[in-house]
């Protein structure tokens, strides 16, 4: 009787293996196993076949792989950026919360095209066998993958961990993130994974297909490469001379572009920015960058000590366009700089890659290895070729010591230093990985390959600058309301309050008060009658500005308290008619608190007008700052930011006989980090010069606008 394999293990070596199963490998599994083998062979085999013909068809696009993995890590970061921009809240009316969602997908659709561009022009180093039908397929198909995958894990998370995962949102932060390996960042990068992977598994050329042929020389190239008209021809000018001035030109391109970058790419003054504006910034400073940079080039490249002048070894033109994808990555890491942001090394790594791959070919011609002459056996001497030394490189070297200074470096918050090294090593790797099949190549290619280049560095570097304005305005508001001293409205609780019940009246053994209260002066008390409280301001539909007059105590007091004390010298008065001074050299704050009895919703606010009374005298600008407090919270609150008072002014300063009437507008944004408020604090800021004085402004009321 004949025998026959075990069907489940034969179905497996069937249809089990991707690819077309080896005829040869089949038939001799079943020959050995009729002529004596056990099952327990067979499947052993099966199971082999199975494993290896897996390996082989994830190795095919192990670049694919490799990638997605890497680019996925990064999904964390990307939706606490996109959390900022993009912020939930429940009270938002169906067409702002649909809006809201369409800028959700948005944003996640562009970090996967993102991601795709930049996969495109890594493996393009590798293979051109890119179809331009499969990639318009590829990304067509993420809209319809990415949604139905992160449903699907946000589903199956709440099923496996109901009610999912506690964010505290006030401590996520995109670089925290960047390095954050716990289970729920490792859970949201599996949709931004799987769909990169899915989509471009088809549009991926298959490295095991061109492993053959990668480094062969077709016949027709080696034909057709002396006929073509080379891009680099041969000069005079010695190599020497060459590569010094080709880095000198680098190198002032690169400092132009970051005169360009700190000179005019700056935060928006708006504390509260939309997101166009910050876009419509990105787009610009990004061009800003690029033409900073070519600009540089352009005048060292035509001056007329430049040996290039008159017989320039490559075309100006395309040099200054291999460039400027590395120059457009300079604003964003201006930007991050300022923040001190470890993300300054990682932006200037990236700009370094792509400077020197795009440096490799348009020079490839020209530090090309002279043409070997055909080998004379008789005119060489006896084991030429195995007494031959390798020549020294000392590039490895190099790129480990600077990797190990620039990890050094960001550990001592040496962001500048990080940058340079890294910057550095990602050169050399990427000059040294960079392959060149052919370095006598025409013009019109190296031109197309360059605006190929730029073209798809360009996304990502608007993107990073985007991601580098949004998360600047975040920390300007951080530091000012860090620098603000960060308001507590009782005076009679907390740490402070009870470091003040020990201390003297004066301060450094001058008479005067530590701190002091400043109320109201009372008015002649009338008989009204009573008045319903009211049970919510601002309700739906509302259209008239609440008005609230000021009536709360002004504070006086100086750092590093965040409150008068309890024994600070309280009185009846105006700020427009006291004057109080600090009698030693610390600087003295001066704060407005209005409580309001009862909450009011942000989300129904849209304006909040200060008017205020300004009778000072004293040259110097004046700054109002304005905070939004919870009770119930007095940690969380919502700075407005700040504006400078117009009559303070120096082209708008008098000296003013009476009080003059100011109003300044607030925008209160939406969603906000609290949801409602019943306190208004107002900080007044004098100019630095005049540290040693209250201003002489006082607040008359308050008006909010409805939304």
């Amino acid at each position: 009787m004949k025998r026959e394999p075990p069907q489940l293990a034969a179905w497996l070596l069937d249809h089990g293996i991707p690819g077309d199963l080896d005829p040869a490998l089949a038939g001799d599994l079943f020959e050995d196993f009729r002529s004596g083998r056990s099952e327990g062979w067979f499947w052993r085999q099966a199971l082999s076949a199975w494993l290896v013909g897996w390996v082989k068809y994830f190795s095919m696009r192990r670049s694919l792989l490799i990638f997605a993995v890497l680019w996925s890590a990064l999904a964390p970061a990307w939706a606490a950026f996109v959390d900022k921009v993009d912020r939930f809240d429940p009270n938002v009316t169906i067409g702002p919360l649909f809006r809201m969602f369409c800028l959700w997908v948005s944003l996640n659709l562009a970090f996967v095209f993102a991601g795709m561009l930049l996969f495109v022009l890594i493996h393009s180093r590798i293979t051109h066998g890119f179809s331009i039908g499969k990639l318009t397929r590829a990304f067509l198909l993420v809209p319809l993958l990415f949604l139905p995958l992160y449903f699907a894990t946000f589903v199956m998370v709440n099923l496996f961990a109901y009610p999912g995962f506690v964010v505290d949102q006030a401590v996520r932060t995109p670089l925290g993130e960047l390095i954050d390996l716990k289970l729920r960042a490792d859970v949201l990068r599996i949709p931004y994974f799987l769909t990169l992977l899915w989509a471009m598994w088809e549009a991926t050329p298959r490295l095991a297909s061109i492993s053959m042929t990668l480094f062969e020389r077709k016949p027709s190239q080696a034909a057709s490469a002396e006929a073509a008209p080379t891009i680099l021809p041969r000069t005079r000018v010695d190599p020497y001379t060459l590569k010094r001035f080709l880095f000198f030109v680098i190198g002032t391109g690169l400092l132009n572009a970051l005169i360009a970058g700190f000179l005019l790419c700056r935060l928006p003054e708006a504390h509260n920015p939309s997101v166009f504006t910050l876009a419509r910034r990105a787009v610009l400073y990004v061009i800003i960058g690029a033409i900073g940079g070519v600009a540089g080039i352009y005048l060292y490249w035509k001056n007329p000590s430049s040996p290039f002048r008159k017989v320039a070894p490559l075309p100006l033109w395309l040099f200054a366009l291999t460039c400027a994808s590395a120059w457009i990555w300079v604003p964003a890491m201006v930007i991050f700089s300022e923040q001190l942001s470890g993300l300054t090394a990682l932006i200037g790594a990236t700009g370094a890659t792509l400077l020197a791959a795009g440096l490799r070919h348009a020079t490839a011609s020209l530090f090309a290895p002279p043409a070997r002459t055909s080998f004379d056996p008789e005119a060489s001497e006896l084991f030429t070729e195995t007494l031959y030394r390798a020549p020294l490189e000392i590039e490895g070297y190099l790129i480990a010591l600077s990797l190990y200074a620039a990890g050094w470096a960001l550990a001592t918050r040496s962001n500048y230093t990080a940058c340079t090294l890294f910057a550095l090593s990602a050169f050399l790797f990427a000059w040294k990985r960079t392959f060149i099949r052919n370095p006598h190549t025409d013009a019109r290619s190296e031109y197309r390959r360059a605006a190929l280049r730029l073209a798809l560095a360009l996304i990502p570097a608007i993107l990073f600058t985007f991601w580098s304005l949004l998360e600047g305005v975040a920390h300007r508001n951080r530091l000012e309301a860090a620098a603000l001293a960060a308001v507590r409205v009782n005076p009679a609780s907390g740490e402070d309050a009870k470091q003040d019940t020990t201390t003297p009246a004066s301060a450094n053994g001058i008479p005067g008060y530590q701190s002091v209260i400043l109320w109201p002066i009372l008015d002649k008390k009338q008989i009204v009658p009573p008045i319903p409280h009211p049970v919510n301001l601002l309700a739906p539909g509302t259209t008239k500005p609440l008005v609230i007059r000021f009536d709360g105590p002004y504070y006086y007091f100086q750092p590093p308290h965040k409150v008068p004390s309890l024994n600070a010298h309280q009185a009846h008065g105006t700020p427009l008619a006291v004057d109080i001074k600090t009698n030693n050299f610390v600087s003295l704050i001066m704060q407005a608190h209005q409580k309001l009895g009862v909450q009011i919703p942000v989300a129904r606010c849209r304006e909040l007008q200060v008017d205020v009374l300004n009778h000072d005298n004293t040259r110097g600008f004046i700054r109002v700052a304005v905070f939004l407090t919870d009770s119930a919270q007095p940690d969380n609150q919502l700075y407005l930011g700040q504006q400078t008072l117009l009559s303070s002014q120096p082209e708008h300063f008098t000296v003013k006989a009476a009080p003059i009437a100011e109003s300044l507008h607030f925008a209160i944004p939406t969603p906000a980090r609290i949801r409602k408020f019943d306190q208004i604090t107002v900080m007044l800021l004098p100019d630095t010069s005049n540290y040693d004085r209250a201003p002489k402004v006082a607040i008359d009321q308050f008006q909010i606008q409805p939304r």
